[in-house]
């Protein structure tokens, strides 16, 4: 019997296994890939390298620092200043536009201003209930129309008023009024955002950090899917019939997908809290392409409807991910359940890049496509409530639920460390 089993091999469940085998708590990790790291991994093709969507890593707390020291990987992480652009309606301005509105049209730059200046003028009235009360009441209309609500409705496939607050405070910055007027007149400057530097390896793509986190794990196990789970026999079963019994349980995987392979009848109220849980897929479009990026960014934002994605990156611009004289694209899509035929949406958002003058489709060298699912918890209204209950479920059972997906959130590479840092520390501690 393991006396801890973590079901997962991403970052969370990897510093959770390593932490506690430093605390001389064995742990067996089981993850379904043939390597480690989730989501926070890297492909290699013909000499372009790709993560899994955007991973920078952005470190605000000194025991992340002293960890990645540990690892030996501090010293290999570039710091970046962020260079990031929103593109409406094919003007580009820097990133955040609340404060950087002076590249865009002018009569959009006086929608903006306008709408955040009356929105500022007006007294506080009663709380916002949703999403899209609180953008009206924090940055006004025109930066609601133009920006916050085309971008938040692409990304999370939902309207602004089914989204709930839980999720805005830490990356969405207010700005003041005189920021708003610099921004406006061009003359703003300095950081804003919890992203305003990040951290990226020099060579070799996100999977550098999952890596070497796995090389300190004894005992973790690849090409090992759970697809069952008796909580009540404390057993977990693989894919080809082999059954482990455990101790405590840790889960990284998505909430959603441990709760389907529960084999215990579920309390009426769980079934329905699973029920309630909403995501959305990202398709990610991966491109090596022969000659200089077409931008200097880092990457963009694209809310305008007509446009199918709504971020592109250009991640060859902040690490050697590709031969010289050539550069990589990323570029994100996000899914409706029922989105149709990945391929032909692929084709399409590579379509629009040429369209936009961002691609020349005769320079691509290598394409790939990749599917991830969860990418995006969607915090709509019924969230909280759900995951308080299936937590709380949970808990009961003697299950630890670790990690962004796992516990249901929005949170960064760094959150993801100290998550299972903090599984660690609980589950070391004595019974």
């Amino acid at each position: 019997m393991a006396p801890v089993l973590i079901v997962g091999g991403g970052l969370t469940g990897l510093v959770a296994a390593e932490r506690l085998e430093q605390t001389g708590v064995p742990a067996v990790v089981l993850e379904r890939e043939a390597e480690p790291g989730g989501a926070c991994r890297s492909l290699e093709a013909d000499g372009y390298v790709f993560d899994y969507t955007g991973h920078l890593l952005h470190v605000a707390r000194a025991e992340t620092e002293a960890y990645l020291a540990e690892l030996g990987v501090w010293d290999q992480l570039v710091v970046h200043e962020r260079r990031a652009a929103v593109v409406i309606g094919g003007r580009m301005t820097p990133y955040p536009v609340q404060i950087n509105t002076h590249g865009l049209a002018p009569d959009v730059r006086r929608d903006c201003l306008l709408g955040f200046v009356r929105a500022w003028a007006q007294d506080g009235g009663e709380e916002p209930a949703d999403f899209r009360e609180w953008v009206l009441d924090r940055f006004g209309e025109g930066l609601a129309h133009h920006f916050f609500f085309p971008y938040n409705s692409k990304l999370y496939r939902a309207a602004p008023e089914e989204l709930g607050l839980d999720w805005v405070g830490r990356y969405v910055p207010k700005p003041e009024l005189e920021e708003v007027i610099d921004g406006a007149l061009g003359l703003h400057s300095g950081a804003v955002g919890y992203n305003a530097t990040f951290r990226y390896p020099a060579s070799g793509g996100i999977r550098m950090l999952p890596d070497a986190v796995a090389r300190r794990v004894d005992n973790l196990q690849l090409e090992r899917e759970v697809v069952r789970i008796h909580l009540g026999e404390s057993w977990v079963e693989l894919a080809g019939g082999e059954r482990l019994e455990w101790r405590r349980l840790v889960s990284t995987i998505s909430l959603p997908a441990l709760m389907d392979c529960i084999v215990d009848e579920l309390p009426e109220d769980v079934a329905d809290a699973r029920s309630a849980l909403r995501w959305v897929r990202v398709l990610n479009l991966a491109l090596g392409v022969e000659g200089a990026a077409p931008s200097d960014e880092h990457w963009l934002y694209f809310p305008d409807p007509e446009l199918p994605f709504y971020r592109v990156g250009f991640p060859s611009n902040h690490g050697e991910l590709a031969p010289t004289g050539h550069h990589t694209v990323s570029v994100e899509l996000s899914l409706d359940p029922d989105c149709g035929d990945v391929e032909d949406l692929a084709g399409a958002a590579e379509k629009a890049l040429v369209d936009i003058d961002l691609l020349d489709p005769a320079a691509v060298r290598v394409r790939r496509v990749t599917v991830l699912d969860p990418a995006y918890v969607v915090f709509d209204h019924q969230r909280r409530e759900a995951v308080a209950l299936l937590r709380a479920f949970l808990r009961r059972q003697g299950v630890t639920l670790a990690g962004r997906w796992a516990e249901w959130k929005y949170s960064a590479m760094e959150d993801a460390i100290l998550d299972g840092m903090t599984a660690a520390r609980r589950l070391a501690a004595p019974e």
